[in-house]
């Protein structure tokens, strides 16, 4: 049985370790294939992000695990306007898309549920949770665009495509910027 629980940025840092853990697991392996730069580059982004305004970040952990480990995580935070994400992103969007979509967003960072557990409806769990009482009006992310079970988790729960074949500095692989109305 998962338990998802809710953490601040302080309640989360016990966590780091395993949650970097996670991201290894998931995101080293195909259709991703980061590698140890990238799994190193997560690990000092993650305490940076904690302490942004409006952090948030949810925890699945396996109770039937003899030390409740972590198997499944999400995380985001309030849209800032110089944040590099949301820089680079503004650029291709058009003054009326910036407008409607990130003047008052929440920036939905991350989500990956280790492998052994995928499949088990988690990372639908952590998403709804990682949402639950966000005060912003619209959620932007960004995700590979191949057709993986993430892709298919945002469609299925409303999200829609804002920019296509969209290339962050450095990385090859086309990504889709994806927004959600929350309110």
């Amino acid at each position: 049985m998962v338990k998802i629980l809710t953490l601040s940025a302080e309640t989360a840092q016990p966590y780091f370790d395993q949650i970097v853990e996670i991201y290894r697991s998931a995101f080293t392996v195909p259709p991703y294939n980061d590698d140890l730069g990238d799994v190193l580059t997560f690990s000092g982004r993650l305490p940076y992000h904690a302490r942004w305004k409006g952090f948030h970040c949810v925890a699945a952990v396996d109770q039937e695990g003899e030390a409740l480990p972590v198997v499944g995580f999400a995380y985001g935070f309030s849209s800032h306007p110089d944040t590099w994400w949301r820089m680079l992103v503004s650029e291709k969007m058009s003054q009326p898309m910036i407008q409607e979509w990130l003047e008052d967003c929440f920036e939905f960072v991350e989500l990956a549920v280790t492998p052994a557990f995928q499949g088990r409806q988690i990372g639908g769990k952590l998403h709804d949770a990682l949402l639950a009482g966000v005060k912003h009006r619209t959620a932007v992310l960004s995700t590979l665009q191949e057709e993986t079970n993430a892709l298919h988790l945002y469609r299925k729960r409303g999200w829609v495509n804002l920019l296509e074949n969209f290339t962050f500095p450095g990385i090859h692989k086309p990504y889709l910027i994806m927004g959600l109305r929350l309110n």
